[in-house]
């Protein structure tokens, strides 16, 4: 009789075991999804913020469009502005992301090009905006990106880091580490490549968000960044 009752009792602790530790893991990928958050000034900085301009380079998925690239992109409406070189000519291309419209792009001096010449060019433009973006905003990113809620504890360069896993970032899986005692985020393993993340700058209202990643035979530098709450409405419709 009382090995049957220690037969139960074992049972009981693996129920426990499987049912609670679940429960305990979400609980610290929640404190660490806290962290982060925090350390980038906080969910309504983000939220609050509406225009946000950036220059980058490195990183650049597609042939036709080459060199430094800079965007000032308004977060409400999908209005972009971009500056930059396509197909070996330096343009500025007026674009919406959100209904995928191409509307207006200058040569450098300001002079109206025609629209259709560019239009192919449109699905790689948006592409290379969402990929500059989502880097950017690594940190708020990687939180929309199916995070597991298992984790380690690993030291690297003398700082201990949270190790996290994801299964959808830019199309790919992979972990990043954060900070156990700031919230930043300071390594991405992706792609097959590890990035050191660093170079955090608050890039006006209190956001604060990661400008270099490097790694061995890979960087991407976001040169100016800045956020805005207000902006000129030209800047979307000409040059």
């Amino acid at each position: 009789m009382k090995q049957k009752k220690n037969i139960v009792f074992y049972i009981y602790l693996i129920f426990a075991a499987i049912t609670i530790s679940p429960a305990v893991l979400l609980a610290q990928s929640n404190g660490i999804v806290d962290k982060i958050w925090n350390a980038v000034g906080g969910k309504n900085k983000w939220e609050t913020t509406k225009y946000i301009m950036f220059t980058v380079s490195g990183n650049s998925k597609y042939p036709a469009i080459s060199g430094n690239r800079k965007f000032l992109l308004d977060k409400q409406t999908g209005n972009v502005r971009f500056e930059g070189t396509l197909n070996n000519e330096n343009v500025v291309a007026l674009l919406n992301v959100q209904n995928q419209k191409l509307n207006h792009v200058y040569d450098e001096n300001g002079a109206e090009m025609a629209v259709h010449t560019y239009k192919e060019l449109l699905p790689d433009l948006i592409a290379q905006y969402n990929i500059d973006l989502k880097v950017l905003s690594l940190p708020i990113t990687i939180m929309s990106s199916n995070i597991s809620s298992q984790s380690s504890s690993k030291i690297i360069n003398a700082e201990k880091l949270q190790k996290l896993d994801f299964s959808n970032f830019l199309g790919n899986s992979g972990s990043f580490y954060v900070s156990e005692e700031s919230g930043l985020v300071k390594r991405l393993d992706y792609d097959n490549k590890s990035y050191l993340v660093n170079g955090y700058k608050d890039i006006g209202n209190g956001l604060i968000l990661p400008t270099t990643f490097k790694a061995t035979s890979d960087s991407i530098t976001y040169q100016k960044v800045a956020s805005f709450t207000e902006m000129e409405p030209e800047k979307f419709k000409s040059f």
